[in-house]
């Protein structure tokens, strides 16, 4: 009789290490669906925010007035870091001077944006513009599309742009 009763409790602690191995690995997967859905919502903000910049910074490049251009210069460096933001500060009074004399003029809106990539230190963003653009040769704004790459850089907290490049 005395195996009869040693042959349930053993199927019992069996059966209480399984359930304990279980509650175990759902709990660890738990808390990895936890650390993944954080991890989710950095890097949507990450992109949300570069996203924003970026596109900031587009329209600032896009709307340059030769009788505003030491404010649309600057508007441009805010949005800047590094060799962008030093041509737009250090040579500023140059490219005002080019601006003025030629009379130029360009308006223009963001018509798309995407982020290539995003991570916690940079990202590259593509974005299309359409617009206008004078000077003292056309007289007559002209139709102006830019495709533009920036590569951003995240300064601080806030997301800055460190390059500009024309694209086709």
């Amino acid at each position: 009789m005395r195996e009869a009763r040693e042959g349930p409790n053993a199927v019992l602690w069996v059966l209480v290490g399984l359930l304990t191995l279980a509650c175990a690995a759902g709990g660890m997967q738990v808390a990895h669906v936890r650390d993944a859905r954080a991890e989710d919502g950095v890097q949507h903000g990450r992109y949300g925010a570069a996203l924003a910049a970026a596109k900031a910074e587009a329209t600032a490049f896009a709307n340059v007035d030769h009788a505003s251009a030491d404010e649309d210069l600057a508007a441009i460096a805010a949005g800047a870091t590094g060799p962008l933001k030093e041509r737009y500060t250090t040579d500023a009074d140059r490219i005002a001077a080019s601006l003025t004399t030629n009379e130029v003029v360009t308006e223009g809106t963001v018509l798309w944006a995407g982020v290539v990539r995003v991570d916690a230190s940079g990202a590259t963003v593509l974005v299309a513009t359409t617009g206008t653009r004078s000077d003292r040769r056309t007289r007559e704004p002209i139709a102006r599309d830019l495709r533009l790459r920036l590569r951003l850089v995240a300064v601080d907290g806030t997301w800055l742009t460190s390059a500009i490049e024309q694209v086709d």
